[in-house]
């Protein structure tokens, strides 16, 4: 079995609900529209998150790649 490189399995997200950790302990929860080479991730229907509550609706925003701690697919916990 062939070892998936990053770049493989954030494209194999594209389309589905995903939860972004940044640094500084916060996490974003949104429909992942895509990323750049600098890990610049888009969200759609964004939701920030306090534990599993969500604290704020944000709509579609950009999280800046160098703030990105990991990308987990929701249904992948």
């Amino acid at each position: 079995m062939a070892a998936k490189r990053p770049f493989d399995i954030l494209s194999s997200n594209i389309g589905q609900v995903v939860t972004v950790r940044l640094k500084g302990s916060k996490d974003f929860r949104g429909k992942f529209l895509g990323y750049d080479p600098h890990w610049n991730i888009t969200l759609e229907e964004a939701e920030e998150l306090n534990g599993e509550d969500v604290f704020a609706r944000l709509g579609t925003i950009i999280l800046r790649g160098n703030n990105v701690l990991y990308v987990c697919g929701v249904n992948s916990k």
